[in-house]
């Protein structure tokens, strides 16, 4: 459905104010009570009052139909657009002498939108008829060198806030340290200790196996006795960097 224009809407309006006054007069119940005193002659009856009730709504009919014709709500509808384009014209006009550079939905809260802020006041109304009002020039340079710091603090905040956040990422693993940190540690009966000894007697027998002598396989058993010998956990910590 199309939108309706200003004439149109108006004439509506016009019409159904028009029909209010065609609608028809009746006399009141009461009129008898309003008369004076009843005299022999002269006495008005009800069709004498319908009669004359009658004549005025005709009348009444015949002047709407003569002053508010169509033609003439039209052209009433018509001059109440013409006058509102002409008032909306006028502000427009007074408008664009107005008119900043800063677009209205601008998001002054975005530390690219602030930066690209006039650095001068002259150049934040491009047209040539805008009047400066006293003390706006001052004014716009305060707020802006305002804003411009306050975005630069916001800046520094977010990058040290992204620092700790990966920070805390980096330290998650030690919210468990139970799971995420005791077997990687070195400890009696520890899984990584219990790893380690796994691997001395594993090497044990690949040494011997490749070596394919009984003095090897000597070696090799000692070696696996060794392994799974208690040991300190000074020792066992020795060892490793030994290994290594």
């Amino acid at each position: 459905m199309e939108d309706a224009s200003i004439t149109s809407l108006k004439a509506d309006f016009i019409r159904t104010q028009v029909r209010q006054l065609d609608i028809l007069l009746e006399p009141s119940t009461r009129w008898r009570d309003l008369l004076p005193a009843p005299a022999d002659e002269g006495q008005l009856s009800d069709k004498t009052i319908a009669d004359l009730v009658g004549k005025v709504n005709e009348k009444i009919r015949q002047h709407n139909r003569l002053i508010f014709s169509t033609q003439s709500q039209r052209h009433v509808a018509e001059q109440i657009e013409s006058i509102h384009w002409n008032l909306v014209s006028g502000d427009l006009q007074r408008a664009e002498a107005d008119t900043v550079v800063i677009l209205r939905d601008a998001e002054l809260t975005d530390s690219q939108v602030i930066r690209s802020l006039p650095q001068e006041y002259d150049n934040l109304y491009p047209h040539p008829d805008h009047e400066e009002q006293e003390g706006e020039a001052e004014r716009y340079n305060r707020l802006r060198e305002g804003l411009l710091e306050l975005s630069r603090k916001r800046d520094a905040l977010k990058r040290k806030s992204a620092q700790y956040q990966e920070l805390k990422r980096l330290l998650e693993p030690l919210d468990e340290p139970h799971r995420n940190v005791q077997p990687n540690l070195v400890t009696r009966d520890g899984e990584l200790s219990q790893e380690l000894d796994r691997m001395r007697v594993l090497m044990a027998r690949v040494t011997g196996r490749i070596n394919g002598t009984s003095d090897s396989r000597v070696d090799g058993e000692a070696l696996q006795e060794e392994a799974l010998a208690p040991r300190t956990d000074q020792q066992k910590l020795a060892r490793v960097i030994g290994s290594g």
